[in-house]
């Protein structure tokens, strides 16, 4: 009979690492195609013509990469198609961790291209 029940809750276990190793897969996926839509550029003008939007900032992180894709994460979700005049700041700690830590946070000007297919 334990052993029943060690065989099921095996097979259950490896049920639920299959379908999260499929979630991560789609997530994965979902970022490259993000990734790859919106442009990002440290440039504050550009020769194409386009339409300014707002300030996105995006997330704090720990490198400055994931901060990057964060802000080029947002951006896309707020339907823009690319982000002018992107920078970084590091936000002041809340002096109460014992760890130094530093954060990055990316932010730029979204536009959205006058010429890009609707």
């Amino acid at each position: 009979m334990r052993q029943n029940r060690v065989v099921k809750w095996l097979e259950n276990a490896k049920k639920r690492q299959q379908e999260h190793a499929k979630r991560a897969a789609t997530a994965a996926e979902r970022r490259a195609e993000i990734l790859a839509t919106v442009e990002g550029s440290t440039l504050s003008q550009e020769s194409r013509p386009f339409t300014r939007g707002d300030v996105v900032w995006g997330t704090a992180f720990p490198s400055m990469r994931a901060a990057y894709e964060a802000l080029i994460t947002d951006a896309h979700s707020l339907g823009y198609d690319a982000v002018l005049g992107v920078g970084f700041t590091s936000p002041a700690t809340d002096g109460i961790s014992t760890q130094p830590s530093v954060q990055f946070v990316a932010y730029g000007t979204g536009v959205t291209w006058n010429d890009s297919p609707q």
